[in-house]
């Protein structure tokens, strides 16, 4: 059946007209019974419940509709279109279903709760069958019902999502919606009780048995319980929760008491936004995101931020520490984190002061120049707001771009631009700058350990 999650929107065509009616044996509608509730409305509007559905509970609208009902002549004769197109979704239609583990009949998927409500397809009666398309597992399942999830549109700090343009989207859903529930196929006895008077009967006969055949002709919902796809948890870089750090806070144990992070959000509605931004790499709408390589890499705020024996009560927040660097790698990494943060917040003091001393020479420049020299230092107090470490190559990027902005304003305000701070090499993984970012760090070749470096650069495995 494929693997695509099917969320149809499909109605069944009308059916043609016909005879006066003739009843069709042990309560079934005969061929007549149909052509005559066909005319009543259009489509099915309108038609008896004993026109589809048969058995001896028929006008409950319990009973089941046998496949030939629906194909039958002055109906639909010839089994329904023969491909669908819906959403983004196209699919064989004619006979869809029928060649599974469980043959789905066409009152499987097109059912309705009452006589009163119209025929319609249920996301959860595609779901059953289509199980490993909806259960998170791979990015394009996900892209091949939600091409634009914008139903979601910002964090849990209110940072906006624009998932329509994320580049990295196409194969990362699950890096963000990393636990999907999937649908449940097991039956409640609570759904039997709405047929089945005698449940200790139904249970005695029903423990361990393909059902499937004694229901032929019942929706599937009409068993199986609908709305269970939903995201379940979230990547902590974009859905924080609160209490992971903030064990205590307002004389209140968080870790028991409110879990929820939607109680603090009503008034600490943005805090950590723009550790969110650098993380995610979502500085503005006009710029594709770049997220960190090591959000990518599966690394969450909990890998970094850890509470280090003996320097903290339960009444600090975690933070960052350098002892988690070594959690993962080698000990040579604890320096690391210090020379990242010595090294954004000497850049970014120096590029304030350039955007500063901008905004003032340039301060009667024409609109486009104050403009450009305006985003430059936002950009940088993004930097500054959010720390450089959590998206070093990003950091690093802004920093250039500001440079250049300001520049660039000079250049259109007809003045000579001073000359700009010593931003040093980039920051790229596998440059030796991406670790040794401080400014003024001496490298002493001689004396670095090069098992250690080759190890890092991927030059030696390892052990």
């Amino acid at each position: 059946m494929g693997r695509a999650l099917l969320i149809l929107a499909l109605l069944l065509a009308a059916c043609r007209g016909g005879e006066a009616p003739s009843g069709g044996q042990d309560g079934a509608p005969g061929t007549a019974d149909i052509q005559l509730a066909a005319k009543v409305g259009d489509g099915h509007r309108g038609m008896a419940c004993g026109a589809c559905h048969a058995g001896a509970s028929a006008d409950s609208g319990r009973a089941s509709v046998p496949r030939e009902t629906c194909t039958a002549a002055g109906c639909h004769e010839d089994g329904g279109p023969e491909q669908v197109t819906t959403g983004t979704i196209s699919f064989a239609h004619r006979g869809h279903g029928q060649t599974g583990d469980v043959a789905a009949s066409c009152a499987g998927c097109h059912d309705h709760h009452s006589a009163e409500q119209a025929l319609h397809v249920e996301v959860g009666a595609c779901a059953l069958c289509h199980v490993a398309a909806v259960s998170g597992e791979q990015s394009s399942d996900c892209k091949l019902c939600h091409e634009r999830p914008d139903h979601t549109a910002v964090t849990s700090q209110s940072l906006p999502i624009p998932h329509g343009s994320l580049p990295w989207v196409e194969t990362g859903c699950v890096r963000c919606h990393y636990d999907v529930a999937e649908p449940l196929v097991r039956v409640s006895l609570q759904k039997c009780a709405a047929c089945h008077a005698d449940l200790a009967a139904v249970t005695a006969a029903g423990i361990g048995a393909d059902l499937h055949p004694n229901h032929a002709g019942l929706g599937c919902l009409s068993c199986h319980q609908e709305g269970a796809h939903r995201v379940q948890a979230m990547s902590s870089a974009v859905n924080l929760v609160c209490a992971d750090c903030h064990t205590v806070a307002h004389g209140l144990d968080l870790a028991s008491q409110f879990r929820d992070s939607g109680t603090c959000s009503a008034c600490h509605r943005t805090v950590h936004q723009a550790q969110q931004r650098m993380l995610l790499g979502v500085i503005d709408e006009r710029s594709a995101a770049t997220p960190s390589n090591k959000f990518m890499a599966g690394i969450t705020c909990r890998s970094c931020h850890v509470r280090t024996p003996g320097t903290q009560t339960s009444l600090d927040p975690v933070r960052g520490q350098a002892e988690a660097c070594a959690g993962c790698h080698r000990n040579e990494y604890r320096r690391v984190l210090d020379w990242w943060v010595r090294g954004t917040n000497a850049r970014v003091a120096s590029l304030l002061a350039y955007t500063g001393r901008a905004a003032v020479e340039l301060a009667s420049a024409p609109d486009t120049a104050r403009q450009l020299t305006s985003s430059a230092r936002q950009m940088v107090q993004v930097v500054d707001d959010a720390g450089g470490q959590h998206n070093l190559e990003l950091a690093d990027r802004i920093f250039r771009d500001a440079t250049q902005r300001i520049m660039d304003a000079y250049r259109l305000a007809g003045r000579t631009a001073p000359p700009p701070p010593d931003l040093g090499t980039a920051a790229h993984e596998g440059l030796c700058t991406y670790c040794h970012y401080a400014p003024g760090d001496v490298w002493n070749y001689r004396r670095m350990p090069a098992d250690f470096h080759e190890q890092v650069l991927g030059l030696r495995p390892q052990q």
